[in-house]
């Protein structure tokens, strides 16, 4: 049998790409089929991996595989440590999953990004100075982000559909160089949203996996949880007041009131014959559609200013529950996205621009850029592009 080729990487940097995914000696080992003493080997310099195994670790810590030849560990210096990447909700996430840990690295990786090239375009990032404490009148709280949104009554009874209002509220932070990223591969028990408040490109991830009605809510709640910088991973935006944490309430609470602000809600046509007739599905779904989010909202914003009562609220919102079960069994897996969508919906509007704008201008090369954006390949670049405008 041939001799294998060894690589003579440097166990430094084998050590810190591991570290990276908070990666265990043990799971690296699993996947390598090796074992632990042989990694621990690798690590402590006493052996080489052969060249087939280097890039195979290479490829488990998604880095590239020239960096294990580097002298010593990178000088860009990952984030994650210094970012409180707290998870809320009801039940919590006891160790994050391959493609969490992924998803956390690729986001911070993607902000770099942002500096850099605004950097080397001379541009300036838009400051983000505006702090909202949680001591604020709820609705006081709920008005300031629906001024920071310039989300008016005229602007919202258009949208008709959650995903029309999911769009316009992104593109407005997008315009104060917020980054929104939208997961793929994390299940919603893991992750609904997360943020993360910095003074430049403060960023919010959604899942894409929940409804345009679920994410436009998660994305109001994660952006009452940047205004008053209590940034974290968001698995669970129910309403039970025993499991979940109190932060999460008050995020609700005001994603609520600035989704369906009460003077409007109190006003609208579908609340007297409520009142009149009592609650029927009709006047939920119309009262949705004017204000353009989920039923479940409208249901539990009723409850809020004495409408329904807790028992009606609960009756109905199980009954809603099992019947989007119901309605999610039967749903087909997501089909087809062309690949400039795809890749697009992931990163974000503004991130593609600034990633295309350089391209343009000849300071990345088409495989960087096409690395940027996901391994895009260049011939959707116009497609992308075209999605951005």
């Amino acid at each position: 049998m041939a001799k294998s080729i060894p690589a003579i990487v440097t166990p430094e940097v084998l050590q810190w790409a591991r570290s990276l995914d908070r990666i265990t000696l043990e799971e690296i080992a699993l996947k390598l089929k090796v074992e632990v003493a042989k990694v621990e080997a690798w690590e402590n310099g006493s052996e080489y991996p052969s060249l087939i195994q280097a890039k195979n670790l290479a490829k488990q810590y998604r880095v590239p595989f020239a960096y294990f030849y580097l002298p010593d560990t990178p000088q860009k210096t990952k984030r994650l440590e210094k970012v409180d990447y707290r998870t809320f909700g009801n039940w919590g996430v006891s160790e994050m999953s391959r493609e969490l840990r992924w998803f956390l690295r690729d986001i911070e990786d993607r902000r770099d990004t942002m500096i850099e090239l605004y950097k080397e375009a001379e541009v300036e990032p838009v400051p983000f100075t505006l702090n909202i404490s949680v001591d604020t009148a709820e609705a006081v709280f709920a008005t300031q982000i629906r001024n920071f949104l310039s989300l008016t009554d005229q602007i919202q009874i258009k949208f008709r559909k959650p995903e029309a209002a999911l769009s316009f509220c992104i593109s407005r932070l997008e315009e104060q160089d917020f980054l929104v990223f939208q997961a793929a591969k994390i299940q919603t028990e893991e992750m609904r949203g997360l943020s993360i408040a910095y003074d430049m490109f403060p960023i919010i991830a959604l899942n894409r996996k929940d409804e345009p009605s679920a994410r436009l809510f998660t994305l109001i709640h994660e952006l009452v949880h940047i205004l008053s910088r209590t940034s974290g991973i968001c698995n669970d935006m129910s309403q039970d007041k025993v499991q979940i944490s109190k932060i999460e309430l008050f995020c609700n609470k005001i994603a609520g009131l600035t989704l369906v602000p009460t003077p409007q809600l109190k006003k609208n046509r579908n609340i007297s014959l409520i009142q009149q007739y009592g609650l029927d599905d009709a006047y939920v779904n119309a009262i949705a559609r004017d204000f353009a989010v989920s039923k479940e909202v409208i249901l539990h914003r009723l409850w809020d200013i004495g409408v329904i009562d807790r028992t009606t609220y609960f009756d109905t919102f199980n009954r809603y529950s099992e019947e989007y079960m119901a309605y999610k069994n039967r749903k087909k897996k997501d089909g087809f996205l062309p690949p400039a969508l795809d890749k697009g919906t992931q990163v974000g509007k503004l991130y593609t621009k600034t990633v295309i704008t350089a391209y343009h201008a000849e300071k990345l090369s088409p495989r960087e850029a096409s690395n940027y954006l996901l391994g895009l390949r260049v011939k959707h670049f116009g497609a992308i592009e075209r999605w951005c405008y």
